[in-house]
């Protein structure tokens, strides 16, 4: 399920990650060359990364891209590393 985020602010990568963290973010950036934090209009927000990416095809959004709040990256890095001598 996804909804529309009212009044499309204009954040960072990182700032939207820190504001939505248990959701997966649309947005709308502002360059493509910008690798590292681009900033853009958050279009919408979400709990299906797959779901947003289908609206951004959809839609069209021009330089469209989803990202993933800070806590649902989280929980997709779990794992146990064991190095042995």
């Amino acid at each position: 399920m996804y909804r529309k985020v009212e009044g499309s602010p204009i954040m960072t990568r990182n700032e939207a990650m820190e504001r939505y963290p248990d959701s997966y973010i649309l947005m709308q950036k502002d360059k493509d060359n910008d690798l590292f934090d681009p900033a853009g209009i958050v279009l919408y927000i979400g709990d299906d990364g797959d779901e947003l990416f289908s609206l951004q095809v959809k839609l069209p959004v021009r330089r469209g891209a989803v990202y993933e709040g800070i806590n649902v990256q989280r929980n997709c890095l779990g794992g146990v590393v064991v190095v042995r001598n």
